[in-house]
């Protein structure tokens, strides 16, 4: 679903799909996505930290963007993404 010029929101049923192990079954831990300004990183990165928040990972993409990964209180795996993770953004 096209969410704007530059921005995919993706929906997925639980149950929906027909490989119950794929990870895009609604079902489980998931994965969600937030685009940031490249210069907002480091007031996320304070606030995470601020509140306690453990840091699964933070990454640096080949093409200049920057991502941190954390978990919220269902176990979801949430990610705040600069410019640059992908050649669309």
């Amino acid at each position: 679903m096209e969410a704007g010029n530059r921005q995919v929101l993706l929906l997925f049923e639980k149950g929906g799909s027909r490989e119950m192990s794929s990870p895009h079954d609604g079902d489980g831990e998931l994965h969600l996505a937030f685009a940031i300004r490249g210069e907002a990183l480091p007031s996320w990165e304070a606030w995470v930290a601020e509140n306690g928040v453990a840091v699964e990972e933070k990454r640096t993409w080949p093409l200049g963007g920057h991502s941190i990964y954390f978990r919220d209180p269902d176990r979801h795996l949430i990610e705040i993404a600069t410019p640059g993770i992908w050649s669309i953004y």
